[in-house]
């Protein structure tokens, strides 16, 4: 065991533990955060005009789009007024002469909204991809931008779910549902227009229904809108989940949690479809109204017009084409009505996404530099604490004046128990938080007065679970450094000793490794991360609990890769393993947040304090528990003597006899 025995956390053990729960914007929280449960007014016109601003940078397909939707609408309401002039000038009164041009006429109509159609979509399709592109592109590099403090409270299956299925939502109704209702408004405009020429009278009695329709769909709209944002969170719910599932699935095969998280899962997923059922109940009812008010107003027509033919104010020899005519537009009249209503859906279903989508746009990255920041060309690695103090949440403090200071080449470890302030020390380094009290120095420049890129160029990191991304192990080693040439790899992997690995590997420094390297050994995927940080060549290391959770021989050959990795680095070691610590130059015991002893393991070990405690407790058991401990401690100590002998320019000490 370590110090603090539940050490295994890596950057979570204080992330995880202390201060951080309870913060932040309830990304993470079951009730879906404050924010999601304010279902905001049903329509919001600084909402609407910021969607419609990703339609503005293509105005050429988007105006083409608007051209062919007036053009199609223009067509689609020529048809019926044809054949009204079909049965009034020519049929009823038996003169068929004309019929054979209006014929013509027809079919070219009928091309003409095919090809206007046609064009429509084409353009939809090329502005729905860009828009596409572009809002996840923002969405992506915004969420790069943010500062750790998110994503401590953020459950990612969440921020997933705004990137794809709320933009897919929103994307929707960007490039069919804005120009449809356009052209549907359109469309309107041509009816009435049209009807009121045919008869104003008819016209009016086919308007009667409409004070129905409007109250229907204000009363229908105070339900939808929450329905549709339910939907949209209950989406989110499942994907969190899933994703909390599979990340973690070795962990519930191996406590047996099978059954238990499939049962979880159905609660979620019943939450889902209920929110779904409600949502599609309330779509559906919508419709048949508009259906039934279409029957209605067919009904009235035909009633006036019977009655005004009986008292003889409708002219008998046009009375039947107007009939037929009123009959044709009343189902154009209330064509786009009703894809108006379904358009209100989809739009009603995209106002929730977009909410959700802003709201991560929305979100100010805590950590943003100056406008006058100061750019790190190089530094050397003088790290200085200077009375800081740290707060996570307001009035609880994880960090109390601390203050040190690191010189260049030095290397310290950081030991004490899970929650003493570790994490939070080295975190603060690379600028994850800021301080809230005191400042953090490198090389005398205020880490707050420094373009952050900058800073964090010239620093590695190396945490006990080392994420590696998908792609080549030679992808992989040279993530850090985008100029890496295949030598600065290969040097790399021989420094840290796994060279001779990689190359038995199927392809070599080609193999694809597998998601999240789960084709490799937990040490070689460490020492992959060790690798990269040699050609990333930072003036800075943390390692942080890079060694947990390993075995002997494992750890054996992450421990020459320390040596190999640290040789003129500033080094910030986070460990509870002795033979990680032991030969560092300064020990640094934490205890709630302050430095309570500091020196080498044997004078911390003479002053009988803490560390002596903790050594006795632990350290003590584990060099008594593992076989010819002492034999490979004496190499790495050696290893150690060696590296940092190079280090200071001295002679070199011999390497180690291979039979030692």
């Amino acid at each position: 065991m370590g110090f603090g025995g539940g050490m295994a956390g890596g950057w979570s053990t204080n992330l995880g533990g202390q201060g951080h729960g309870g913060r932040g914007n309830n990304w993470g929280s079951s009730s879906h955060g404050d924010w999601e449960d304010e279902y905001g007014s049903l329509y919001n016109p600084a909402l609407v005009k910021r969607m419609v601003r990703y339609l503005v940078p293509h105005k050429r397909p988007a105006g083409m789009a608007f051209l062919s939707m007036v053009a199609f609408a223009c067509f689609s309401y020529v048809q019926p007024l044809l054949i009204t002039i079909a049965v009034r000038d020519f049929i009823t009164g038996g003169d068929l002469s004309g019929l054979k041009w209006l014929m013509f006429a027809f079919i070219g109509v009928a091309i003409g909204a095919w090809v206007a159609e046609f064009a429509r979509q084409w353009a939809m399709a090329r502005v729905g991809h860009a828009v596409l592109l572009r809002m996840r592109r923002e969405l992506f590099d915004h969420l790069m931008s943010l500062s750790q403090k998110f994503y401590d409270d953020a459950e990612v299956g969440r921020v997933m779910s705004r990137v794809t299925s709320d933009v897919q939502v929103l994307q929707e109704l960007l490039t069919t549902g804005v120009l449809t209702v356009i052209a549907d408004v359109i469309g309107l405009v041509i009816v009435i227009v049209v009807v009121l020429i045919l008869d104003w009278q008819l016209a009016l009695v086919t308007f009667a229904v409409l004070p129905i329709l409007i109250g229907v769909m204000i009363f229908w709209s105070r339900y939808a809108r929450r329905a549709f944002l339910e939907v949209r969170i209950a989406i989110s719910g499942v994907n969190g989940t899933l994703n909390e599932d599979l990340n973690g699935v070795r962990v519930v095969q191996g406590l047996s949690r099978e059954a238990e998280n499939a049962r979880r899962f159905d609660r979620i997923n019943d939450r889902n479809l209920r929110a779904t059922r409600r949502a599609g109940l309330l779509s559906a009812s919508v419709i048949p109204v508009v259906e039934v008010l279409i029957a209605v107003a067919t009904a009235l027509v035909i009633v006036v017009a019977g009655i005004r033919l009986a008292d003889g104010s409708l002219d008998p020899a046009l009375g039947f084409a107007a009939v037929l005519g009123f009959a044709l537009y009343i189902q154009r009249f209330f064509d786009p009505v009703r894809d108006l209503v379904l358009q209100y859906t989809m739009f009603q279903r995209a106002i929730a996404g977009a909410e959700r989508i802003f709201e991560v746009l929305d979100t100010p990255p805590e950590i943003v530099d100056k406008a006058d920041a100061v750019v790190l060309d190089d530094i050397t690695g003088d790290v200085v604490f200077d009375n800081v103090s740290l707060e996570y949440v307001e009035g609880l403090r994880v960090l109390h004046d601390v203050s040190l200071h690191v010189k260049p080449g030095e290397t310290v470890a950081f030991v004490g128990s899970t929650g003493a302030g570790k994490t939070s020390m080295t975190s603060l380094i690379s600028r994850s938080y800021d301080v809230t009290e005191g400042a953090i120095r490198v090389d005398g420049h205020d880490v707050r007065d420094v373009e952050r890129r900058s800073l964090t160029r010239r620093m590695g990191v190396v945490l006990q679970d080392a994420f590696l991304f998908s792609g080549t192990v030679s992808e992989n080693i040279g993530y850090g450094n985008l100029d890496a040439t295949q030598e600065d790899i290969h040097r790399a992997a021989t420094i840290v000793g796994a060279d001779g690995w990689i190359r038995r590997l199927p392809n070599g420094y080609e193999t694809v490794l597998a998601e999240r390297a789960q084709n490799l050994s937990l040490g070689q995927r460490q020492l992959l991360a060790f690798a990269r940080a040699v050609v990333a060549d930072p003036r800075i290391l943390i390692l942080d609990e890079a060694t947990a959770n390993v075995d002997s021989q494992t750890e054996a050959m992450i421990q020459a890769a320390i040596a190999k990795v640290m040789q003129g680095r500033t080094a910030f070691v986070i460990a509870h393993r002795l033979s990680t610590i032991r030969s560092v130059d300064r020990i640094l015991v934490m205890r709630d947040g302050r430095i309570v002893e500091s020196g080498s393991h044997e004078e911390l070990l003479e002053q009988d304090g803490q560390y002596a405690e903790l050594y006795r407790l632990t350290y003590a058991e584990e060099e008594s528990e593992q076989f010819d401990e002492e034999a490979a401690l004496g190499v790495l100590s050696q290893l150690w003597e060696r590296a940092r002998a190079e280090k200071a320019g001295a002679a070199p000490v011999p390497a180690p006899a291979s039979g030692d």
